[in-house]
């Protein structure tokens, strides 16, 4: 024999309808002045220790959500170069960062410093 047919007991009352808080004033704001508006770029991450690496122009910083510090990872050499994407490796403290010129970068985030 296999069940056909099951019938919830009660089918006759209507789900319960959950209200949540949605708050009316900001919990943080990201001042981010030299971000630049451009739908194809990728220039905010997160990465599973809660940093958060942003692009702003030519230069990559590092925010901190823990504790609030800021510190910059990098800046692109030359004028006319910017960051394109940045992108944490999943489980480390690596980062991949594209720029203008066509390159891509490795970086330890916590030594500071380009690996590739």
């Amino acid at each position: 024999l296999r069940v056909l047919y099951t019938q919830n007991r009660e089918a006759g009352l209507a789900p319960k309808k959950y209200s949540r808080h949605i708050p009316q004033a900001p919990e943080r704001i990201l001042d981010a002045p030299e971000l630049l508006d451009d739908y194809y770029l990728n220039l905010l991450d997160w990465n599973s220790s809660n940093v958060l690496g942003v692009a702003l122009g030519d230069s990559i910083y590092l925010w901190n959500a823990s504790d609030g510090s800021i510190q910059q990872l990098m800046q692109t050499p030359g004028e006319n170069t910017h960051v394109t994407s940045l992108s944490w490796v999943q489980e480390g403290s690596y980062m991949a960062v594209g720029t203008s010129d066509h390159k891509v970068q490795i970086w330890d985030v916590e030594k500071l410093k380009q690996v590739r």
